[in-house]
């Protein structure tokens, strides 16, 4: 089955038009043809500067990933994707989480010099950033909870706001009763969002009720008058809408059906998907696997051409466990010399400490600005509204506004943060080297080496030629190849010696280094 793909197209107002739009969607077709994608979408901006995250159908990109309908994003080039450093680090590693990668149909090699370990370091950095950030507010909103005030966030439905504290909504509190007492009766979560949707009845945020709706209300300790905060629980703290009797039921019964799709065999990762290409056609090679006689699942990687009887090809394909184990071996002992890894601590540094701060700091506080003032002209239009069908309208655009402006505020914070923070070439240097003492039997560590050092590998029969995110000239490296593959799919890596060095025939691989 095809993986789904979808098309990111932009052009700025500069010497650029429709035409443009027309020509990058037609090569990021062609790429999507070639490669065996499902495109299922386009997301189109026109007249925006790629160094602005402001940017309608980007963000709708962004938002709809986490729905896992898409594993790619296809541009024309990276710099559609983003031309500041900043947002490509940040928007990048949220569409990694959420499964979803950037391919670019034109530039085969490269985002340029360290830009990938550069991402790698600032998504570390995000991370230790958001702690100190989180011991720096939780003090304050520690003291709110204590108090059972609130502490920013979404009011849960049924709810409302008095005196900074929560109380009953008295229009919307007998809904949520209704929907514990149905669920626990054995209602199920699509029949209830169908039943109040087909009443009219509509969400804080004015959407309509679906399923997953209600996933957080049966865990939200607040309906049975628990206040909780990051660990702390106050009896009382706020008034019940259910009793502990049917609150349990219906929290029990979703963490039943919550497990049941558990048994499903979870699918497998193929951590150079989207790098790998065939060195026979040059076209990517894709996830394939098969049974064998005794049972046995095994799963391989295939040149697509070959996969798919799209052209003629001889490649044949080759065991997804020993390819991706040894594109990591090879990457820790080729590319993290002592002298490289001191050469591209400097470069990160370099690139960082003059490159990120004051200008996105300026940009999103020009952002906040806008956004505070749109809710002011927001909040002055109710004065104005004549039926309450035109008050909900509003209501609902500020509530909107406002999620905006706490992310924005929140990301404004962090970046305060780490522009007086530079970064300092030993730390670096000290991340690095922790990818020189990782365990290659782990898959979380081999997806991690690959994720930052590995471009691209373009696989032959008998050698391999790896592109790395490094920017040191070229090398070519004879090397031994593992003989007795199937032993090491196996699991038993009999021919495995303590250097982690397997036993061997003289196949070559090429080592070669984005220049």
């Amino acid at each position: 089955m095809s993986a789904n793909a979808v098309i990111y197209a932009r052009y700025s107002s500069d010497k650029q038009n429709e035409q443009s739009i027309d020509g990058q969607i037609r090569f990021c077709q062609q790429y999507a043809e070639l490669n065996g994608y499902n495109i299922i979408g386009s997301y189109i901006d026109r007249a925006i500067s790629g160094t602005t995250d402001e940017r309608p159908e980007f963000q709708r990109m962004i938002q709809d990933s986490s729905r896992k309908q898409f594993k790619f994003i296809i541009v024309w080039k990276l710099d559609r994707f983003s031309r500041n450093r900043y947002d490509s680090a940040i928007y990048k590693n949220k569409l990694r989480k959420n499964g979803v990668k950037v391919l670019s149909a034109t530039e085969g090699i490269g985002e340029g010099d360290e830009s990938i370990i550069l991402e790698a370091v600032l998504e570390a950095m995000a991370e230790t950033y958001s702690r100190q950030l989180a011991q720096n507010v939780r003090r304050g909103l520690k003291e709110s909870a204590m108090k059972c005030a609130s502490t920013g966030g979404t009011i849960p439905y049924g709810f409302r706001l008095e005196n900074g504290k929560l109380a009953i909504d008295e229009e919307t509190a007998p809904i949520v009763k209704y929907v514990f007492e149905q669920y626990a009766n054995g209602v199920g979560k699509a029949a209830l969002a169908k039943e109040l949707n087909g009443k009219g009845i509509r969400t804080r945020q004015g959407t309509e009720f679906n399923p997953n709706t209600f996933k957080r209300m049966f865990n939200n300790k607040k309906y049975i008058g628990v206040y909780c905060y990051d660990g702390l629980e106050i009896e009382g703290g706020c008034p019940a809408i259910v009793s502990k009797e049917l609150f349990e039921k219906c929290r029990r019964r979703a963490e039943l059906n919550r497990r049941a799709p558990a048994k499903a065999k979870a699918k497998e990762e193929y951590l150079l998907q989207g790098k790998l290409f065939c060195g026979h056609c040059g076209t990517q090679m894709v996830g394939d696997c098969g049974t064998g006689r005794h049972g046995n699942r095994y799963y391989y990687y295939a040149c697509n051409n070959v996969k798919k009887k799209l052209a003629p090809c001889d490649k044949k394909r080759e065991k997804k466990d020993y390819i991706e184990w040894y594109v990591c071996e090879q990457t820790v002992e080729y590319v993290l010399t002592e002298e490289r890894i001191q050469h591209i601590s400097k470069r990160v540094a370099e690139v960082y400490n003059n490159g990120l701060g004051e200008d996105e700091i300026k940009r999103l506080e020009r952002k906040l600005l806008k956004l505070e003032n749109d809710y002011n002209k927001i909040a002055n239009s109710l004065i104005n509204a004549t039926s309450q069908r035109m008050i909900d309208t509003i209501n609902a655009k500020a509530e909107a506004i406002e999620v905006e402006i706490q992310e924005t505020e929140n990301t404004l914070v962090d970046l305060r943060i780490s522009s007086k923070a530079r970064l300092n070439v030993d730390d670096i240097e000290k991340w690095l080297r922790g990818f020189c003492t990782g365990d290659l039997m782990d898959l979380n560590f081999r997806k991690r080496i690959i994720d930052v050092l590995v471009n691209a590998v373009y696989l032959y029969d008998d050698k391999l030629v790896i592109y790395f995110n490094v920017k040191d000239g070229k090398q070519v490296s004879y090397i031994e190849m593992l003989d007795d593959i199937e032993s090491f799919i196996e699991g038993e890596c009999s021919n495995l010696g303590t250097s982690g060095s397997p036993e061997s025939t003289s196949s070559e691989v090429l080592f070669c280094f984005v220049a």
